[in-house]
């Protein structure tokens, strides 16, 4: 999906409250935050550094922490492999772990902001392992609900899931030239 700020993604799609993660290979990661009215702070995190994030594996299913700029708290993404078509592609991170930040305003489908970052190599690929497991492992929705529903048991804030649980983290760096 290509997209810049300013313009408005599929009229006729109700999107959920919240963030979806994808990757595939051949296309950079794909962070989308759907946010009814975002506030101003929010549109001006998206692209503040520093952009930090974690990784939690929890054999079914992964979990992609993140923090935009210094203001905003830790959110997340859960993610599985399973949940894409495959005509949409292999699920995988790319060697160059560049990561496309994309806020969207729910309410209109308006992109407010897009922002691209770079993970370190280290931190790519622990998400690149874990994806391809999870890719390669048989898919049970049960399994992946109950990964889940055990991970927000045990952990109940995004923050506590960084503290206590997360398998990786970083500081993201800013792709020069990029869409800031």
């Amino acid at each position: 999906m290509i997209v810049e700020v300013g313009s408005q993604l599929d009229p006729d799609v109700a999107w959920p409250e919240g963030a979806a993660l994808t990757m595939f290979a051949g296309e950079p990661v794909q962070l989308m935050l759907f946010l009814s009215h975002p506030h101003e702070l929010e549109v001006q995190a998206v692209a503040a550094a520093p952009t930090q994030f974690a990784w939690v594996d929890s054999e079914h299913a992964g979990v992609l922490l993140y923090r935009l700029g210094p203001v905003l708290s830790w959110s997340e993404a859960t993610y599985t492999p399973h949940l894409f078509e495959p005509d949409e592609g292999l699920p995988s991170v790319d060697d160059d772990a560049v990561v496309q930040i994309v806020l969207v305003d729910r309410d209109t489908n308006v992109v407010k902001a897009l922002h691209r970052v770079r993970w370190p190599e280290e931190f790519a690929a622990a998400v690149r392992a874990s994806v391809t497991r999870m890719r390669d492992t048989p898919y049970s929705p049960l399994a992946y609900e109950h990964a889940l529903a055990a991970l927000h048991r045990r952990y109940p804030s995004p923050e506590d899931m960084v503290v206590d649980r997360a398998d990786a983290h970083c500081v993201a760096e800013p792709v020069n030239g990029g869409l800031g």
